[in-house]
């Protein structure tokens, strides 16, 4: 359990890096959820979530298959494919560094389309 717990809060730090311009809407021990506030509209973004056996990251669903390839680099895609969540027992620095890549890739997703403001700025 410590293994699990560790990946969570490393995943949880991830995404913490992007508070602001995201907003931290859930933010508990066992479970930490990230949206994107712009214009009055609120729009899901990132969660991790720590189980019993694995630890659960989820992000914004509403892309489609294209554009899915060009945000999730590498195994995560594989993981991820057609969900936009997965479940993991390990945490190699490949796949830390993907789910970082995938943060980022979808802050500019974000902005590009209008979820998220494109002045707004963070410290990563």
């Amino acid at each position: 359990m410590d293994k699990l717990k560790r990946m969570f809060k490393d995943i949880r730090n991830d995404f913490r890096n992007y508070v602001p311009p995201l907003t931290e809407t859930i933010d508990e021990e066992h479970h930490y959820e990230v949206w994107a506030e712009y214009n009055g509209k609120k729009t899901f973004f990132g969660k991790v979530v720590l189980h019993a056996d694995t630890v659960e990251i989820a992000f914004y669903p509403d892309i489609d298959r294209e554009t899915e390839w060009t945000l999730f680099p590498g195994d995560i895609f594989k993981r991820m494919e057609n969900k936009f969540e997965c479940e993991i027992q390990f945490l190699s620095p490949e796949l830390q560094g993907n789910i970082k890549e995938v943060i980022v890739n979808l802050v500019d997703y974000f902005r590009e389309n209008d979820l998220l403001g494109k002045d707004t700025e963070f410290d990563s």
